[in-house]
């Protein structure tokens, strides 16, 4: 239980850090949300693959669960660039 508080406080405060200045600035700023959105793509990827390295530590007792977690991670961080790339590749 105490494990979702320090979640909820660590997106209450990303989202005050991040989201909201970005939204009280006027549009003729041109705000750069894009790297707002990767860094919260980073973040949640990286508590999923933690979250997911624990689930398989605690059912294997070994040390797969941070080589998976890690695996997991690489391969996020790799698929959130390739979308990236391909957006990319769409503007004009």
């Amino acid at each position: 239980m105490i494990l979702f508080w320090i979640a909820l406080i660590i997106i209450f405060i990303l989202v005050v850090l991040i989201l909201i200045p970005k939204a009280t600035k006027p549009y003729a700023d041109k705000a750069n949300w894009g790297k707002g959105f990767y860094r919260l793509y980073v973040i949640f990827s990286t508590f999923l693959s933690i979250f997911a390295g624990f689930v398989i530590a605690v059912e294997s007792e070994t040390a797969n669960g941070v080589i998976m977690g890690i695996i997991i991670w690489v391969g996020l961080i790799l698929f959130g660039n390739f979308i990236g790339w391909l957006l990319k590749g769409f503007k004009k």
